[in-house]
């Protein structure tokens, strides 16, 4: 036989080639499984990486809200000027409804009868009614805790550090 013929046992094994791409491949479809079922049992979860606590709402106003829904990049000034407007708006129509109230006290001129119109949605905290009952060293605590509900009670209410056996 000639020499420059090559043998079947000189080429690389078909296994070489198949298998590295195959294992790659498998990992990396298991993988992703198993991130998706993770996050279908367990959901985002309190250390997740981009999650924001202790972030403050603010009240939006309808302009505002539509300028977001249509895409438009609306600064933290302009939703605060907005805000403050709002609030002054209704400030002022309160003390000129006050006003109002103490200058006709007779219930039908009231244009709404039930207090608000149709469709008002009235904005209530009654976190303050629910801890009326509790004593102030209690409400202390609970404030400082809600402040810290994130993180772990071993960085809260750390305790003392034990010593080990010699």
């Amino acid at each position: 036989m000639p020499s420059s013929m090559s043998r079947t046992d000189d080429l690389p094994s078909l296994l070489w080639i198949t298998i590295p791409p195959v294992v790659l491949l498998s990992a990396y479809f298991v993988r992703k499984w198993y991130l998706a079922r993770r996050l279908k049992l367990y959901g985002i979860g309190k250390g997740a990486p981009g999650f924001q606590t202790n972030v403050r709402q603010v009240r939006v106003t309808p302009e505002i809200a539509a300028r977001i829904r249509k895409g438009e990049d609306v600064s933290p000034a302009e939703i605060e000027a907005a805000s403050r407007a709002a609030d002054e708006r209704e400030a002022l129509e309160a003390s000129n409804s006050n006003n109002k109230k103490t200058a006709n006290l007779s219930p039908s001129s009231n244009p709404f009868p039930g207090g608000l119109p149709r469709g008002v949605i009235e904005e209530r905290d009654d976190r303050h009614l629910i801890n009326s009952g509790k004593t102030n060293n209690v409400k202390k605590e609970e404030d400082s805790s809600s402040a810290n509900e994130w993180l772990p009670e071993s960085i809260t209410k750390p305790s003392k550090r034990r010593k080990g056996r010699r």
